[in-house]
């Protein structure tokens, strides 16, 4: 994308909407936005549950709740979902008014040459406002999972940019339309990752220990706790787990024999560069991060949904291996 695109030589004027549904999203919108405006654009993000209010909130929410407290319940959701698309999209566009109104204003206010989707609900409400003509500029979807499903198109929006081959494949087969295969957008501490003697000397790990590192995104969602006791019964093994924001998990493992709990990090690359292999359920920005790094990865008890459909297009391209 070039920065400059008018007559007059003014700067290109991009807007990236996200949401924040784990933080996955939210880096790749905040890594292309940095990127764009070192290309001299104007580049803004805007997180569509926060511009949504209460309907944003209420949407965060119940996710979390199905993730945590019903996954059978959102994983037939998904699948069917998959198989009959129609009934749900047009279910999720009768309750989408909050978050269309939300953008709409952002565009008006913003005026974009282009606007950049990293999330499925954004595409879909973007699609349907320049099918009305609300939205004017060309529209751009980032697809962030390799799992294709087929909330991620939208007939309005005429281009996809997809992580592997196979998602590629799949989503046309779902109708979306321009579709090109991108490498992930990863924060510049992976261009270069530390080897893994470095790592484990900046993070005071030991040198010889046979480290596996359990991550589950920033909601820890998906029985992080199980999968760890698990490993953990391995008297070989030193179990490292990015609790990501869930202070409760962090204060269970804490103390746990041969277990290192980490709260929050903003150091992910020495922790993925230091392990032997990760332990991941998600099969999303993480499990991309530590292939960057160089280390294996382990997709185990996938999160319903998006998870499985993840660990099933990475298992099936090699670059990862799904234990069932």
């Amino acid at each position: 994308m070039e920065a400059t695109g008018h007559a007059s030589d003014e700067p290109t004027r991009v807007l990236i909407v996200t949401a924040a549904m784990g933080a996955g999203h939210v880096q790749v919108a905040s890594e292309l936005c940095r990127r764009l405006r070192v290309r001299g654009a104007v580049a803004d993000v805007l997180d569509l549950i926060v511009a949504a209010g209460p309907a944003g909130l209420r949407l965060q929410r119940t996710y979390r709740f199905l993730l945590k407290r019903a996954p059978w319940l959102y994983d037939a959701a998904m699948r069917f979902w998959a198989r009959v698309p129609r009934p749900l999209e047009a279910l999720t566009a009768a309750g989408s008014h909050p978050f269309e109104k939300a953008l709409r204003a952002e565009v008006e206010r913003s005026r974009p040459d282009v606007i950049v989707s990293t999330y499925d609900l954004a595409s879909q409400a973007l699609g349907r406002l320049a099918h009305r003509g609300n939205v004017r500029a060309p529209i751009v979807t980032f697809v962030i999972d390799p799992g294709a499903h087929p909330y991620w198109v939208s007939p309005h929006v005429l281009r996809h940019l997809v992580p592997t081959a196979r998602t590629g494949e799949q989503l046309r087969a779902y109708g979306a339309q321009g579709v090109e295969v991108v490498r992930p957008v990863l924060r510049p501490e992976f261009d270069v990752p530390p080897g893994r003697a470095d790592a484990r000397a900046k993070l005071a790990l030991p040198r010889t220990a046979h480290i596996v590192l359990v991550t589950a995104g920033s909601w820890a969602v998906g029985g992080v706790e199980s999968t760890v006791r698990l490993l953990a019964k391995s008297p070989d093994l030193l179990v490292v787990v990015l609790c990501g924001r869930d202070e409760q998990l962090h204060e269970q493992l804490t103390g746990s024999e041969r277990v290192l709990a980490v709260p929050w990090t903003t150091d992910a690359a020495a922790y993925l560069s230091a392990a032997d292999v990760v332990v991941d359920n998600a099969g999303g920005l993480t499990c991309w991060e530590a292939l960057a790094s160089r280390t294996p990865v382990l997709l185990f008890r996938p999160l319903p949904g998006h998870g499985r459909f993840n660990a099933a297009t990475l298992a099936a391209a090699g670059l990862v291996r799904w234990v069932q």
